[in-house]
């Protein structure tokens, strides 16, 4: 193996949402069409990491600001760096 590191290529949009909200924000990302996948980050926080490719991360953000319609209460936090995920 060579000694280079392999980069994640990936952005990751954080958002708050109730924690009885979790499982429907769940739902609808998985409905997109691979546009993202989602992680919990700690169980009973209702922090969400939502995971993107780079060419789809404005897209996704667009997306995210619709759910508002659907998910009272979810909050956008924002960009979350790696360094921040215990992945």
């Amino acid at each position: 193996m060579s000694g280079r590191k392999k980069e994640v290529k990936a952005r990751i949009l954080t958002v708050r949402v109730p924690i009885n909200e979790v499982g429907f924000l769940n739902s609808l990302v998985d409905g997109l069409d691979r546009v993202a996948l989602t992680r919990t980050r700690k169980k009973g926080e209702g922090i969400v990491d939502i995971i993107a490719s780079p060419d789809r991360f404005e897209e996704l953000k667009d997306i995210v600001e619709g759910f508002k319609r659907h998910i009272r209460g979810l909050e956008v936090i924002g960009e979350a760096n790696f360094d921040e995920l215990d992945f």
